[in-house]
C-alpha cells in the first residue's frame, strides 16, 4: 500500500504520529502528498541550508581541543631548510565555546526549519486539492442547473405560446439560464488554477501533473474528525515554535562569545625548522597576552547589538507561540461550526429538491402556482447546493488547517 512507504523521523509525540491526510481515505491525495515530500523544490533548498549550518558548525568547531585554536603555516629556504610556526590562541573566557554552540542551535533551527517547511506544504498541498475538488463539484452542479434551467425555458416557453405565460416570465427564465451560463467558464478556469498550483507544489511545470484529477463525484471529507483533541504538549510539536526557540538560543550563544571577546586572551607561538640536509634543527617558543584595549568600545558597542539580537529572538519565539495557540484555537472553533452546519445544509438541499419537484408538478396540472415561483425554486435550489459544498470544502479545510496547527505531518519522509 501507499502509506506503507512513509517512515517517521524526528517524532515528537513518538510513534503513531497521524498522517492526517491518510484520513481523507483518496488515493490521488496520497500520492500527491508522496510525490510533493520527495520532489518540492522548496524542501531540497531547505536540505542545502542544513548542508551549510553543518558546514559552519564544522568551521566553528575547528582547532585545538581545550578552547584553542591553533593555526599553523610552513616556509622553505631553497633546499637547505624548512619551517613551520604554529600559533595557539587559549580561549580563557569560552568564546570559541560559544561560537560553537551558536553554530550547533542554527544548525538544529535549520532542520526545524526544514520540518516546518513540510509542515505548511502539505497544508498547501492538502488546500488546493480539497480547493480543486470543490470547483468541480461546483461545476457538476452548475452544469445540472443548466439543464434544468433550460427545461424549465422550455415549459414556460410553451406556456407563452399557449396563452398560459407573459413575455415576462420568458425573459426571467432566459435570464437564469444566462446566469449558470456565466458561471461555468470562471469554474473552469478555477479548476485549472488549482491544477497549476498543485503540480508546482509537486515540483513539475503547470500541466505535468503525473497523476489523474479527474472528477470522482464527491468532495473530500475526513474521518473521525470527531475523535481531534488538543495535546498539552502543543509547544513540543511545532517545528516553527521549536526553530524560533533554537534562534534564540543562537542568539544567547552570540551575546556570550561578544561578552567573552572582550577579554584577554593567551597567545602560544612556536617556530620549528629543520634543515633538510640531517643536521640537527632547531625550535623556539614564545607566549603572549592579547588585551583588546583599544577595541573596547566597538566590543561593547557589538555586545550590546548582541543583547539586542536576543530580545528580538526571545519576542520572536512569544510570538510563534502566541500565533500557533491562535491558529488551533481558531480551527477548532471553525471546525466545529463548518461540522455541525453540514447535517442542516444538506437538509436544506433535500427540502428545496422536493419543493422545487411539487412547484414543477403543480405548473404542469395548472395548479395554484406561478411561473414566478418556479423560476425562485430553480434559484433557491442553485443557492442550497452551493451552500451545502461550500461548507463541505469548508469543513476539509478546517480539518487541515487544525492539523498543520497541531504541527502533524511535519516529521513524515518518504521511504526512497
Amino acid at each position: 500500500p501507499l502509506t506503507d512507504k512513509y517512515s517517521v523521523v524526528m517524532p515528537v509525540r513518538g510513534e503513531g504520529y497521524e498522517k492526517w491526510w491518510v484520513s481523507f481515505r483518496d488515493p490521488t491525495l496520497d500520492h500527491l502528498v508522496e510525490q510533493a515530500l520527495s520532489d518540492n523544490l522548496s524542501l531540497a533548498e531547505d536540505e542545502w541550508r542544513i548542508k551549510e549550518a553543518q558546514s559552519n558548525l564544522r568551521r566553528a568547531g575547528s582547532g585545538v581541543s581545550g578552547n584553542a585554536e591553533l593555526e599553523a603555516s610552513g616556509t622553505s629556504t631553497g633546499s637547505e631548510a624548512g619551517s613551520l610556526e604554529l600559533t595557539a590562541l587559549v580561549d580563557i573566557f569560552g568564546r570559541r565555546a560559544a561560537r560553537v554552540s551558536a553554530a550547533k542551535a542554527r544548525l538544529e533551527a535549520e532542520r526545524l526549519g526544514e520540518l516546518d517547511t513540510r509542515r505548511r506544504l502539505l497544508l498547501e498541498l492538502g488546500s488546493a486539492y480539497v480547493d480543486l475538488r470543490f470547483f468541480q463539484e461546483t461545476l457538476n452542479e452548475r452544469q445540472g442547473d443548466l439543464g434544468s434551467r433550460r427545461t424549465t425555458l422550455r415549459e414556460i416557453t410553451k406556456q407563452r405560446e399557449a396563452g398560459a405565460a407573459t413575455e415576462l416570465d420568458v425573459v426571467r427564465a432566459k435570464a437564469l439560464v444566462a446566469e449558470i451560463e456565466v458561471d461555468i467558464p470562471q469554474l473552469g478556469a478555477n479548476i485549472i488554477e488549482q491544477r497549476n498550483r498543485i503540480t508546482t507544489l509537486i515540483g513539475k511545470p503547470a500541466g505535468d501533473l503525473g497523476v489523474g484529477l479527474a472528477y470522482s463525484g464527491t468532495q473530500p471529507h475526513p474521518q473521525g474528525v470527531a475523535e481531534i483533541g488538543v495535546p498539552a504538549d502543543l509547544l513540543r510539536q511545532r517545528p516553527d515554535i521549536r526553530q524560533a526557540e533554537r534562534l534564540y538560543a543562537a542568539a544567547i550563544s552570540d551575546m556570550a562569545e561578544a561578552n567573552a571577546s572582550r577579554y584577554p586572551s593567551l597567545s602560544l607561538s612556536g617556530l620549528v625548522r629543520a634543515p633538510f640536509d640531517g643536521s640537527g634543527g632547531s625550535e623556539s617558543q614564545t607566549a603572549g597576552l592579547i588585551i583588546p584595549v583599544f577595541s573596547q568600545g566597538a566590543l561593547a558597542a557589538e555586545e550590546k547589538a548582541a543583547a539586542a539580537r536576543a530580545n528580538q529572538a526571545y519576542l520572536q519565539w512569544r510570538a510563534a507561540v502566541l500565533s500557533a495557540v491562535e491558529e488551533v484555537e481558531t480551527a477548532l472553533a471553525s471546525l466545529r461550526g463548518s461540522l455541525n452546519a453540514v447535517g442542516a445544509a444538506r437538509r436544506v438541499v433535500a427540502l428545496n429538491d422536493q419543493s422545487l419537484s411539487l412547484t414543477r408538478r403543480l405548473l404542469e396540472n395548472r395548479g395554484d402556482i406561478t411561473v414566478l415561483d418556479l423560476l425562485d425554486r430553480e434559484r433557491t435550489v442553485t443557492n442550497s447546493r452551493t451552500t451545502l459544498a461550500g461548507i463541505q470544502r469548508s469543513v476539509a479545510l478546517d480539518f487541515i488547517t487544525l492539523r498543520a496547527a497541531l504541527g502533524e505531518g511535519s516529521d513524515v519522509r518518504i521511504v526512497q
